[in-house]
């Protein structure tokens, strides 16, 4: 018999817990709390990934970080702003 990939979730979620794994030996808690806050997002985007094919695993997670990011420039950079604050 031929073998079964492994659903498309639960090879995302395995590189998620990858990640999450390096939460532990980032030295600033800010770093450790933006990281979190990124590696949470994922599940948003992942329904969208029934009905488009994915060619790595990583490809939600980062379309999540992406968007999340994005969402926080927005917010900080007044409507449409996005500029970068230093």
């Amino acid at each position: 018999m031929g073998r079964t990939a492994a659903p498309g979730r639960v090879l995302v979620e395995a590189e998620v817990e990858r990640l999450r794994r390096l939460l532990r030996h980032l030295r600033s808690g800010e770093d450790r709390r933006l990281l979190e806050d990124l590696l949470s997002s994922y599940r948003r985007v992942l329904e969208a990934y029934r009905y488009v094919p994915m060619s790595d695993p990583m490809e939600p997670v980062y379309i999540a970080m992406i968007l999340e990011a994005a969402r926080s420039c927005r917010g900080s950079g007044g409507e449409g702003g996005g500029e970068a604050h230093t």
